[in-house]
C-alpha cells in the first residue's frame, strides 16, 4: 500500500459508490488525498454454465400478445420506470434518462442487481455470481407474415437481424471482467440459447451490435429474445445500458442507415447549483436563477447534416402557458453522427401560485429531413418530444432524485474510530428546519443494522486544523438506515421540534462510531456550476480535522434539508391519483385474482373491515387463496410502484 507523508497516515478509503450504483474508492491522504478506482474480487466467469438456461422456473412472465415484425424500442416514453408491457414481459430493468452517457436518444434501460423494488435479488455477497436483471421481449411471430390477405413463411434468406446499442457503466458502476451482458434467443424447443455476450469493461461509448436470425429453430410463432445481466451479488453495482432495439427482415448490417434525429437529454436549469429549493425561498432572491433550460439533440444519420428546429413550451400548474419559444425562432444544422445543445432564455418565475407550484416543460424538435427510421419500424414512441414537470417541493436538494450510486466512509484499517461526513448548504432565507431526508441504497455489503447520528452544523472548523471550533446545531440518533420498498424513495427523518435557521451556510451529515460504508444514494449527474469538476460542498473528518473530498467526487450524496411545517409533507399522498381495481371472481369461494386498471403493482393486500391486513403479496395480478377466510365482506388494497393506490371490496362465500 502506498505511503503518504504529512501525518504519517496510510491510505484512507472513502467509498463513493456511483451508479443506480458504482463503487469508487476514496484513497485519501490527510493532506493531498488522491482517489483511485478499485474493483471487487470475485469468482471467475465460466462460459460453460451459460449455454442453455431454463429461466422459466425463476422468472415470472406477463405475456400480453404475439407481436409482428418490425419490432422497435428506444425507451423514449413520456415517463420513466419500467419497460412497456406491450413489448416486454418482465419489469426488472430501470428505464431512465440518467444512466446513459450520450445515448442514441432520450432514456435507456439500465441493468443492475436490484429488483423492481430497489432491493438486491439475493443476499449481498461479492464472491457470488448470479443472474440479475433481465429484459425479455413479448412473443414475436417469426413463422409467417402477411402481404395483403396472403401469408408467407419466413425464410433464413429473409435476412432477419436484431440490432441494439449497449454501453457499460455510463454514469453508473464499471462492470468487471467477470461480469457479462448476455443475449439469449428462445428456440422452438423452448430453450434459451446464448447468441451473444460481452464482458465488463470501463465506460465506453454506445456500440451497435447486429445479431442474425440464422437458424430454423427460431422461425416459429412464439420467438423471444432476452438480455440478462450476469454479475456479482452486490446490489447497485456493475451497470449496463441498452437502447435503440430493432428487429426486422431485409436488413443488411453493412448498409444499414439510421435516419433519426431525436432528443438525447433535457435540463430545466431552474436553480443555480441546486436542483430544487422551496418556492418561498426561490422567489425571494433572483440570484438563485440557474442557466435556464436546454435540450440536447442527436443526429444518428451518418451521411448528412440535418436542419432541425427547436421549441419550448412552459405551463404552470393550471396549464396556463407562461412561456413559449416557437419553432420559427430557432433552427440549426446538426452535423452527421453528432449532437448539439439548444439553450432557451426564460424569465425568472416569481409569481407562481399554490402551496406546491409546478412547471411543465414541453421540449420539441422538428427535423426537416432524414428522420424516418422510427416510423419505418411502426414506432409507438416519439423521440422528438419530451415532457418533464418540476415541482417546487419544500426542501433544498442538489440531487435530481435519481441514484446512480451510493456514498459512504470506509476507513477500516484505521481501526474502530469515529468518522464524520458533512455536506454544505447555503440557504436563501430564514426558515424553520423540520428535518432531513436521505436515500439509502443496497450496495456491496449489508449495513442495514448499523446505527449513526444525523448532525446539523452551523459551521465547521477550518480544513486541516483541529475540529474544536465546530458549531453543532442538532444531533439525532438513528438506529439503522431505512430502506424504502421502492426505487429512489427517500426516508424522512423529522426532528422532535423545528429548528429556526437564519439564512446562510449550514452543514448536514452524519457521525458513525466505527468504519463501514453507509451507502447513501449518490447522484452522479450533478455537477457544480454544470462543469466537470470536484464537488466543493463535501467534507469528511476521520482523525480530528476536516478535509475536502477528493476531486474525483463530482456528484452529490442524496441528502436534503426539509423546511416548512410537517403538514407540507402530506403532498405526496394528497396528489396521488386513485386507480380502479377489479376482483375476479366476486363473490368467490376459493381463489380470487386482483387486477388494477393500469400500472405496475408493487404490493397487494387483503384486509378485514377493521383494517387488519390478512394477506399480502408482491407482484402483478397475483392469485390469492381465500379458502380459509371466514365468509363475509373484505377489502383489497393495491399499491403501484409509482405510489398510486387503489381499493375494492369482495365477498367471500
Amino acid at each position: 500500500m502506498k505511503q503518504f507523508s504529512g501525518k504519517g497516515i496510510r491510505l484512507l478509503k472513502l467509498h463513493a459508490i456511483l451508479g443506480l450504483f458504482y463503487l469508487c474508492t476514496f484513497c485519501e491522504q490527510i493532506n493531498a488525498q488522491p482517489i483511485s478506482i478499485t474493483h471487487l474480487n470475485s469468482d471467475s466467469y465460466r462460459e460453460s454454465k451459460l449455454k442453455h438456461i431454463p429461466f422459466e422456473s425463476s422468472i415470472a412472465y406477463n405475456i400480453t400478445d404475439t407481436l409482428a415484425l418490425p419490432f422497435f424500442e428506444d425507451f423514449s416514453y413520456d415517463h420513466f420506470g419500467f419497460p412497456d408491457n406491450k413489448k416486454w414481459c418482465d419489469i426488472q430493468v430501470w428505464v431512465n434518462p440518467n444512466f446513459g452517457v450520450n445515448p442514441p436518444n432520450y432514456q435507456v434501460a439500465t441493468f443492475d442487481h436490484l429488483n423492481k423494488f430497489g432491493t438486491p435479488y439475493s443476499n449481498l455477497d461479492k464472491q457470488k455470481m448470479v443472474f440479475a436483471d433481465s429484459l425479455t421481449s413479448q412473443p414475436i411471430n417469426l413463422q409467417f407474415y402477411f402481404k395483403g390477405a396472403t401469408s408467407y413463411p419466413y425464410q433464413l434468406t429473409d435476412n432477419i437481424y436484431l440490432s441494439f446499442f449497449y454501453q457499460p457503466q455510463g454514469f453508473g458502476d464499471v462492470p468487471e471482467v467477470e461480469d457479462s451482458l448476455i443475449l439469449f434467443f428462445k428456440n422452438s424447443k423452448k430453450q434459451w440459447v446464448r447468441v451473444w455476450s460481452v464482458g465488463g469493461t470501463s465506460k465506453d461509448t454506445f456500440k451497435q451490435v447486429y445479431i442474425p436470425i440464422n437458424s430454423l429453430d427460431y422461425l416459429y410463432k412464439d420467438f423471444q429474445f432476452r438480455w440478462v445481466n450476469y454479475t456479482k451479488s452486490t446490489g447497485n453495482l456493475n451497470h449496463w445500458n441498452l437502447d435503440y432495439i430493432r428487429l426486422d427482415r431485409s436488413r443488411n448490417p453493412a448498409n444499414d442507415k439510421i435516419e433519426d434525429v431525436g432528443i438525447v437529454n433535457v435540463k430545466n436549469g431552474l436553480c443555480k447549483d441546486y436542483f430544487n429549493v422551496p418556492y418561498s425561498h426561490y422567489k425571494s432572491n433572483s440570484n438563485i436563477k440557474g442557466l435556464g433550460p436546454n435540450v440536447q439533440v442527436g443526429n444518428l444519420y451518418l451521411n448528412n447534416a440535418v436542419q432541425t428546429r427547436f421549441q419550448l413550451d412552459i405551463r404552470n400548474k393550471f396549464d396556463k402557458q407562461i412561456f413559449i419559444q416557437p419553432f420559427a425562432l430557432s433552427s440549426r444544422n446538426i452535423t452527421k453522427s453528432s449532437d448539439t445543445i439548444e439553450k432557451f432564455d426564460v424569465p425568472f418565475f416569481d409569481t407562481l401560485s399554490s402551496e406546491v407550484p409546478s412547471l411543465k416543460f414541453t421540449y420539441q424538435i422538428a427535423p426537416q429531413s432524414n428522420d424516418i427510421t422510427p416510423d419505418n419500424y411502426n414506432s409507438t414512441t416519439n423521440n422528438n418530444k419530451v415532457v418533464m414537470t418540476h415541482e417546487f417541493l419544500p426542501w433544498y436538494a442538489y440531487d435530481d432524485g435519481s441514484a446512480e450510486g451510493g456514498f459512504g466512509l470506509d476507513y477500516a484499517y484505521l481501526g474502530n474510530i469515529k468518522g464524520q461526513f458533512a455536506m454544505e448548504f447555503n440557504t436563501i432565507k430564514d426558515d424553520s428546519l423540520r428535518g432531513v431526508s436521505m436515500y439509502f441504497t443496497h450496495t456491496n455489503a449489508d449495513v442495514s443494522q448499523r446505527s449513526f447520528k444525523i448532525r446539523i452544523w452551523r459551521a465547521l472548523s477550518p480544513v486541516g486544523s483541529a475540529d474544536n471550533k465546530d458549531q453543532l446545531v442538532y444531533e439525532m440518533n438513528v438506529d439503522k438506515p431505512i430502506y424504502r420498498d421502492s426505487i429512489n424513495l427517500f426516508h424522512y427523518f423529522f426532528f422532535d421540534s423545528t429548528i429556526h435557521l437564519p439564512a446562510g451556510k449550514y452543514y448536514v451529515g452524519w457521525l458513525q462510531n466505527m468504519p463501514y460504508v453507509l451507502n447513501v444514494g449518490y447522484d452522479n449527474n450533478y455537477r457544480y456550476n454544470q462543469k466537470d469538476q470536484a464537488n466543493p460542498h463535501l467534507f469528511y473528518n476521520l482523525l480530528g480535522s476536516w478535509e475536502k473530498a477528493d476531486f474525483e467526487i463530482k456528484g452529490t450524496p442524496m441528502i436534503r434539508m426539509l423546511f416548512g411545517e410537517r403538514i407540507d409533507y402530506t403532498f405526496s399522498t394528497n396528489k396521488i391519483e386513485k386507480i380502479s381495481v377489479n376482483v375476479y371472481p366476486n363473490p368467490s369461494n376459493n381463489y380470487i385474482q386482483i387486477f388494477p386498471s393500469s400500472g405496475v403493482v408493487a404490493k397487494t393486500e387483503i384486509l378485514d373491515l377493521s383494517g387488519r391486513i390478512i394477506l399480502t403479496k408482491n407482484g402483478h395480478n397475483e392469485v390469492f387463496d381465500i379458502s380459509n377466510l371466514k365468509p363475509g365482506l373484505y377489502l383489497t388494497r393495491v399499491m403501484l410502484v409509482n405510489g398510486q393506490i387503489g381499493k375494492a371490496q369482495f365477498f367471500k362465500q
